[in-house]
């Protein structure tokens, strides 16, 4: 039931999850190694040293959460609109730790204070463990399905645990979004993250720091194996969604034409194991989780033990795509409901135009990004706490 427009819709998907990737590879480590600052780093020196290893390339890593919003913006247009006015609250709790972050990197040494210093590496702590902790509650709810109908009478999409006809305080309805596996999935993303950063930063420092971030990495990379594992017995027990297209259909992109009526979702115990049924070859990106992670664990090299950290972000990102497939939103209020790839994109032509303008921007982008970090760190430059005391007053 594929057809030029269905493939496109395909692509697309395809293309959003490269940019999460993406995003948790680069802003991962960037966000892992905010929240070890505070905790690795056993002197004033040490604690700069660390800083500095992340402080130079945040900013561009970050851009990565802002092309990943105007991808699904422009690709997913009834995705974004259901997100992020359903979720408002947690989209501003989100917002509000990222503003923790460039404050304590510009401000943490403007003055000659303990306490000063004290209180900027506790919100850059802050800044760098709520967003990974919100993002995997999201995806943890993902599985879960949002309590959320669309409302033909006002055009818009309705969140509230009570129902359609039992409107909630929009807090409430974000509480109860806070439910064990969502929760769960917040932990293991937090954990992901440390592993990353420490990889990162003992690829980027020298010295007693280089030596700590081996043994945090190696903690970590085998606390997101077991937690990893843990998720997917976890998702036997819970129900999943299984997305069926209407019969008179003849593609699947039918579905963009009629998002509400047509396809029939059904809800089964253990039905998101049901693509690893029906497609064996997915199983390669769990499989690609757990190598990158053993390996993490096992190599000496910092740098290659670095990139199978980011094998196993790759491994772990496509395998929440893959498990979840078709589904984008899941509605546990009215399932026929839940937004599909086939029911929530653009159009077709609108579709062309992203696809050949990302072609075009993606790798500059990534060209850009690659020339920046060479720069930055030239052949195998470390950042130790004797580097920081040398050069004092030209680093963070």
């Amino acid at each position: 039931m594929m057809d030029f427009f269905s493939t496109l819709q395909l692509l697309s998907w395809l293309a959003v999850g490269a940019i999460m990737f993406l995003l948790v590879a680069i802003m991962g480590f960037d966000m892992g190694g905010g929240m070890l600052a505070r905790f690795v780093g056993k002197n004033e020196f040490e604690k700069r040293a660390i800083i500095n290893v992340i402080a130079p390339t945040w900013d561009g890593n970050q851009v990565w959460f802002i092309t990943l919003g105007g991808a699904i913006f422009a690709i997913f247009p009834r995705v974004y609109a259901a997100s992020f006015s359903g979720l408002y609250l947690g989209i501003l709790v989100v917002l509000w730790g990222l503003f923790c972050r460039p404050v304590a990197f510009e401000y943490r040494s403007k003055i000659e204070s303990a306490k000063w210093k004290n209180f900027w590496d506790w919100m850059l702590f802050f800044g760098s463990s709520i967003p990974m902790l919100v993002a995997g509650v999201a995806i943890g709810n993902t599985f879960l399905g949002f309590p959320f109908a669309f409302d033909p009478g006002t055009l818009r999409f309705f969140y509230g645990a009570q129902g359609v006809n039992g409107m909630e305080p929009a807090f409430i309805s974000l509480i109860l979004l806070l439910r064990p596996f969502a929760l769960f999935i917040g932990i293991f993303a937090i954990v992901m993250s440390l592993m990353h950063g420490a990889a990162y930063c003992a690829w980027r420092t020298d010295g007693v720091l280089h030596e700590r971030f081996i043994k945090i990495r190696k903690i970590c990379a085998l606390l997101f194996i077991i937690l990893f594992a843990l998720v997917g017995v976890w998702l036997t027990m819970i129900p999943g969604y299984i997305w069926t297209p209407g019969n008179t259909w003849t593609s699947f992109s039918a579905a963009v034409n009629s998002p509400l009526t047509g396809a029939t979702v059904t809800t089964i115990q253990g039905g998101w194991l049901h693509n690893y049924v029906m497609y064996p070859w997915m199983l390669l990106a769990p499989i690609l989780a757990f190598i990158g992670a053993f390996l993490t664990v096992f190599l000496k090299n910092a740098a290659v033990s670095f990139w199978s950290s980011v094998l196993a972000c790759f491994g772990a990102v496509f395998t929440v795509g893959l498990t979840l497939f078709p589904f984008l939103m899941p509605s546990s209020l009215v399932p026929n409901q839940s937004l599909v790839v086939w029911n929530a994109s653009s159009s077709q032509t609108s579709l062309i135009g992203i696809l050949v303008a990302a072609v075009v921007i993606l790798p500059i982008i990534f060209i850009y990004t690659t020339y920046v970090y060479k720069k930055l760190w030239g052949r195998g430059a470390r950042m130790s706490a004797q580097e920081v005391q040398r050069r004092e007053h030209e680093l963070y």
